[in-house]
């Protein structure tokens, strides 16, 4: 009915660009919106503001010059006069304009001046007759451009604008003088004032926002009703628990602890994460939470994303259960044959606990009634498999944790789709990590202070962000790094750990540092998390400036984990301009702070050093930036979906209708 080729202009060659640019029917045309729009405003030279884009009037003095700088990158250059002063004006990859710049020629040219050197650099040209002060829609579609696709724009819109209705609420844009979609479609192709540009950006980031919180609201509702197996724990056994370990807990634990055992008693599903600062306790929570499951008579799996962190788990809780009678399994994919057929055949046949790596999703793996499910590092792990680890139980109670604080405005967008327990306070026994900047060309005093950590018999770590030399990148690399502290402090023993050595060979070195056996430990970031040395109270972070600050405070929380005053030493590059964001880890230790600070820095796609969700991907909406709309899209989103009549109401039919369809291919899990 809307094919392409319904349309005049769109013949073979055209559907095949569109298809390329996936856009693979007329309504896709219509619905394709402006990536940018570029405003002319002509003005004069007096008003011009050097290096800031501008758009001004000139005649055409010489003949243009064409240099071909390498290939596909070329400069055309001529001379013109603005306003009776002289400027030579270079424009790139514009080969083709050299035939309508004629000597005389009245032109508009849109880019930056620079008044002192007599240069303008132009990134669009016009002929005076052919321009008019307008807002240009850009599209940046690959070979066809703007002006063909705002043709074919309004080639598809007279001929199926008509079928086209809002699944926004009426109530809604009337309550925020919203524009209807319709006007939204004949104003976003072709706005006329920045009046347009204002309703636009109103309507767009309302939109994506709202649909977006209807969307995870609807999944965080959803899974809230599904039920679980009940679990009737030992309360007296889990208050015994508590009573016998060796500190009180936190208020913010026990608040924790609480909102978790309460899930864990209800029939219904529990989806929760629990986030916490480096250090606050979350592992005695989960602990907590783990006991009350056993002895409910339910099995617990324990993920976590690397095998370092699996083995530090098991032997945390190994002590925290060695006087209880459940048996605590380590399953991970670097057993042999034989290992892993016996430790398959306790998980099946005994309800226990079982702590390891991915492989505790594999088909072999065979729980004995699977009550709750933890992942440790959750953002780590991909959805599909920590759905694949879910289905290995019936309706398993999941708890996520991260010891990456989330912004509140990430978390209601990201995690909005599970509940959240916080701990911010930090345990009584848990140090300050004093931390100071050095530049690179300071390490005299940055070896100085290894040095006195080692004479105390403290232990070091050592983090460079490469394993070895990059041809590339000017950075520290641990294996030269290793090399060169080991010619330093002779008198020591210095170890080294990163992604590509065995896995034996890894959790031997642990072992030896974690027994002072090494005393100083040159490392990738496979020690951000979760390793526990409490002998050691120095952390050297070499080109810190590559990191984000919510890495940094990541590896400085490896340190002040006893009673010893520890410290944290960033080595930036001199030139680098991180000094100033960095600073901020000086003064700052709270992570709720600084996540807040990386989101601003680094943005939401970036935060965890990875995309987390195509989801996030908006046209106009900024989830920090347009928090305030965010939170309210919420609300107006759960209003909806906690009213029964909704799902039966007439104005609501096309916003459940898109939920249908963009639950299809939505990456929630």
């Amino acid at each position: 009915m809307s094919h392409l080729e319904s349309i005049k202009g769109i013949g073979p060659r055209m559907k095949e660009k569109l298809n390329r640019n996936k856009i693979y029917d007329c309504f896709d045309i219509i619905n394709r919106f402006p990536s940018k729009y570029e405003i002319y405003n002509l003005i004069t030279l007096k008003d011009a503001i050097d290096n800031e884009r501008i758009t001004i009037k000139g005649k055409v003095t010489s003949v243009p010059n064409v240099a071909f700088i390498r290939r596909n990158f070329t400069r055309l250059s001529f001379n013109v006069t603005i306003e009776e002063r002289d400027f030579k004006v270079s424009i790139f990859n514009r080969e083709y304009l050299r035939s309508i710049l004629d000597l005389g020629e009245d032109i508009v040219l849109t880019g930056t001046i620079d008044r002192l050197r007599n240069t303008f650099t132009a990134s669009t040209l016009k002929l005076i007759r052919n321009f008019k002060n307008e807002i240009e829609p850009i599209y940046n579609l690959d070979g066809v451009s703007d002006a063909q696709f705002n043709k074919l724009f309004q080639l598809s819109y007279e001929e199926y604008g008509h079928l086209i209705e809002d699944d926004l609420p009426e109530y809604l844009i009337k309550k925020y003088k919203l524009i209807k979609y319709t006007q939204l479609l004949k104003i976003v192709h072709n706005p006329v004032t920045s009046k347009d540009l204002v309703k636009i950006e109103r309507r767009i980031k309302y939109e994506e926002l709202f649909k977006f919180q209807f969307k995870i609201q609807y999944l965080r509702l959803k899974n809230k009703s599904k039920k679980s197996a009940l679990k009737k724990y030992d309360i007296n056994e889990v208050k015994a628990f508590i009573k016998s370990l060796p500190f009180e807990l936190t208020d913010d634990q026990k608040n924790a602890t609480n909102q978790i055992m309460k899930d864990i008693k209800s029939p219904f599903v529990m989806n929760r994460l629990l986030q916490g600062d480096t250090g606050s306790g979350k592992t005695v929570v989960s602990a907590i939470t783990i006991l009350a499951v056993l002895s409910s008579g339910h099995s617990v799996a324990m993920m976590a994303p690397t095998e370092i962190l699996a083995k530090q788990h098991y032997k945390t809780f190994s002590k925290f259960f060695h006087r209880t009678p459940y048996k605590i399994v380590f399953l991970t994919g670097k057993l042999s044959a034989s290992e892993r057929r016996d430790q398959l055949h306790i998980i099946k046949n005994n309800q226990c606990l079982i702590i390891g790596t991915h492989a505790l999703f594999s088909d072999d793996v065979l729980y004995k009634d699977l009550g709750y499910v933890i992942t440790d590092e959750q953002h780590r792990f991909g959805v599909n498999q920590r759905k694949k680890f879910r289905e290995k139980g019936f309706n398993p109670d999941v708890l996520y944790m991260s010891a990456t604080p989330i912004p509140r405005t990430l978390a209601i967008s990201l995690f909005g789709d599970m509940d959240i327990s916080t701990i911010r306070e930090r345990p009584k026994n848990r140090q300050k990590v004093e931390t100071k900047l050095f530049s690179n060309k300071q390490m005299d005093l940055v070896y100085m202070v290894i040095d006195e950590q080692l004479k105390l018999n403290h232990q070091v770590y050592v983090v460079t962000p490469l394993i070895l030399e990059s041809e590339s990148l000017d950075l520290n690399n641990a294996q030269r790094v290793f090399s060169d502290l080991r010619s330093r402090f002779k008198n020591h023993r210095i170890g080294i750990i990163h992604s590509k050595i065995k896995q034996e060979d890894k959790e031997k070195i642990m072992d030896m540092y974690q027994e002072n056996e090494i005393n100083l430990l040159v490392s990738t970031t496979v020690i951000e998390v979760g390793v526990d040395v409490p002998n050691a109270s120095l952390m050297i972070v070499l080109d810190s400036d590559r990191f984000g600050l919510s890495q940094l405070h990541q590896l400085r929380g490896r340190i002040g984990r006893s009673d010893i005053k520890s410290y944290c030493l960033l080595v930036y590059k001199e030139d680098s301009e991180s000094k100033v964001r960095l600073e901020i880890l000086e003064t700052v230790d709270d992570g709720f702070i600084l996540s807040e600070e990386d989101l601003k820095l680094r943005g939401p796609g970036d935060f965890f050093g990875y995309r987390q969700s195509g989801d996030m991907k908006f046209k106009k909406a900024h989830i920090v930036n347009d928090h305030k709309i965010l939170e309210v899209a919420r609300d107006d989103a759960l209003e909806i979906l906690t009213n029964k009549e909704s799902y039966s109401r007439k104005e609501f039919t096309k916003l459940f209708s898109y939920l249908k369809s963009t639950l299809k291919k939505s990456n929630f899990d």
